[in-house]
């Protein structure tokens, strides 16, 4: 595996458990798969759901002159019930239905990963469930 390869791969793991760790203290039960497309097998109550993890160590500016840092995931379509986008260096997640990615690639600005929108998204998961 090329050394960018091999990084990204660590970088992807680190989220796929920190995104577990954290659902888990809102109390959703995670199971850690190693599947093509899902990461993540979530039970809240009798439902199970399929989440893609995608992880990203930092924001960049998109281009010269942008006032706002973005992250880029690259999210081609997969079959899972929900997305996960991770901030690894904020430490936080937000979390997308599935049906609301529609891009090969989803942008976010830095300043929506927030403990409030954590929250709210992971709401918005169990409550999907």
């Amino acid at each position: 595996m090329p050394r960018s390869e091999s990084n990204n791969h660590k970088i992807g793991r680190q989220g796929e458990f920190l995104a577990a760790y954290i659902l888990e203290t809102h109390g959703v039960e995670v199971h850690h798969v190693d599947r093509q497309d899902a990461d993540l097998w979530c039970r809240v109550g009798n439902r199970l759901t399929t989440v893609q993890v995608k992880t990203s160590s930092g924001a960049k500016l998109r281009s010269q002159g942008a006032v706002t840092p973005v992250y880029n995931f690259s999210t081609p379509p997969i079959s899972v019930d929900w997305y996960c986008f991770l901030s690894l260096a904020h430490g936080l997640l937000l979390m997308r239905p599935a049906n609301a990615v529609v891009q090969k690639y989803t942008t976010i600005r830095h300043p929506e990963f927030t403990e409030e929108n954590q929250r709210k998204t992971i709401e918005d998961f169990i409550k999907s469930c």
